[in-house]
């Protein structure tokens, strides 16, 4: 019997440590499964840089850009290039004064008064005209890239005081390149003087947006430079992210 309980003994506390060996292991395996590591990566979220150029603009005198002769045309030349390291595709937005005056022309002869833009902005390569005598017309073949982008227009009714033309460039532009020149020049029409209001500055905005150019969508079009060359319902659908004048 002494021997008998002498075994049992040593069985007991072999088994005690056996238990123990399988917590801890147990216990090992649960702490690798829950180990955790992390690294953290510092990025800078930069904006694309384009620069907005009126070279023949700016050559103006402080004088001669607030003085405006009706008639007279000033030079007005409006181009983007791309000043950053990735490729965009840009756009110029352009808002023009309107009112109800009387135009003159050349001969002497007033028009009808009505609502009409108050300013002609003129492209050398186009100088066709319409019916109110603006003459921005892009179509010509040495200026093929700029394209209209009519649905984002506003005011073209003319019941307001300001109407905006808006373009897209439909092939993108590398870093360092610049677009064609929009319009070359603008005039004033040969208003009649009183119907204009002296203390009303008549100004011409000219804003320029852009947007890189890689993952904009399928793009299958070539033009022989090896650019894309965007539709104008691809470039209407890209101006939309760019343009926030209407938030």
């Amino acid at each position: 019997m002494k021997n008998t309980a002498q075994k049992k003994h040593r069985y007991s506390k072999s088994t005690a440590i056996t238990v123990l060996l399988v917590i801890l292991l147990i216990a090992f395996c649960i702490a690798a499964y829950v180990s955790t590591d992390m690294v953290t990566n510092r990025f800078n979220a930069e904006s694309l840089d384009i620069e907005l150029l009126e070279e023949q603009y700016d050559r103006l005198t402080a004088e001669q850009r607030s003085s405006v002769i009706p008639n007279r045309e000033l030079p007005k030349d409006p181009k983007i290039r791309n000043t950053d390291e990735t490729d965009a595709f840009v756009f110029l937005r352009i808002t023009v004064p309107v009112g109800r005056v009387t135009d003159v022309e050349p001969d002497g002869t007033k028009t009808e008064r009505q609502r009409q833009e108050l300013f002609c902005i003129k492209s050398l390569l186009s100088p066709e005209t319409d019916e109110n005598g603006n003459s921005f017309n892009t179509n010509s073949s040495d200026n093929e890239y700029w394209i209209e982008l009519t649905d984002h227009e506003q005011g073209t009714d003319l019941s307001g005081d300001e109407r905006t033309y808006v373009f897209g460039y439909s092939v993108y532009l590398k870093s360092g390149e610049l677009t064609e020149t929009l319009f070359d020049s603008v005039r004033l029409k040969n208003i009649i003087q009183y119907e204009a209001d002296p203390d009303k500055l008549l100004d011409i905005y000219v804003q320029a947006y852009g947007i890189q150019a890689d993952y904009v969508g399928d793009i299958s079009k070539n033009d022989g430079s090896e650019k894309a060359v965007m539709t104008a319902e691809q470039l209407s659908a890209l101006y939309s992210y760019v343009d926030t004048s209407g938030e």
